[in-house]
């Protein structure tokens, strides 16, 4: 187990350095954030991509449930310029998971996922806004013994002060697994804080 541990922490730093995954906000470089549901909990670091052409945003990501599944994941994701609708923010990338899930028996699995990320400013002033995201590992890019991987959250934030955010919503994910049953990590509502470092 410690010996997988640090696999997905070198995973992680090999990706770029040290999150429900959601855009970062505007007015942030830099923010660590912490969610937690009845059986789940999630710590997040988002940064600016070192990408300086492309508007783009890194979000690591490790995740741990009551049944000791250990998911580490590092996202790409690129802004979008369409402005169809005023204060809304749409991300488009890849995101890659690493996860040691507890089923039957042991079972590693490496999944690289397509997505988006969406956040709705409701109330700017406020920082009061709907967020989302959706992912999706088709078999091709899913490797291990799992098939696919399904990743949805939504919910909305609210700024308490000017560097600490509310967070709550309802995320669902899960693997569908070879010979084995699938695996629901995530099927509950959560909360959590985020800090902007900068």
């Amino acid at each position: 187990m410690r010996a997988y541990v640090l696999g997905i922490c070198s995973f992680l730093l090999a990706a770029g350095g040290v999150e429900a995954q959601v855009p970062r906000s505007a007015d942030s470089n830099r923010a660590v954030d912490a969610t937690i549901g009845n059986k789940v909990l999630q710590l997040r670091y988002l940064t600016r991509s070192p990408l300086g052409a492309a508007k783009s945003d890194l979000d690591y990501g490790l995740l741990v449930t009551e049944n000791n599944d250990l998911i580490g994941s590092a996202a790409l994701m690129f802004e979008t310029d369409l402005d169809q609708v005023p204060r809304l923010r749409l991300e488009i990338g890849p995101q890659a998971y690493l996860a040691r899930l507890v089923t039957q028996q042991k079972t590693d699995v490496f999944a690289l996922a397509a997505g988006a990320n969406a956040r709705y400013d409701i109330i700017r002033r406020l920082g009061l806004a709907a967020v989302g995201s959706a992912f999706y590992s088709p078999g091709v890019l899913t490797f291990g013994s799992a098939h696919n991987l399904y990743d949805f959250t939504a919910g909305v934030e609210l700024r308490f002060a000017s560097r600490l955010t509310g967070m709550a919503g309802y995320r669902w994910m899960k693997f569908t697994l070879v010979n084995q049953p699938d695996i629901k990590v995530t099927n509950e509502l959560f909360a959590g804080l985020r800090w902007r470092l900068d």
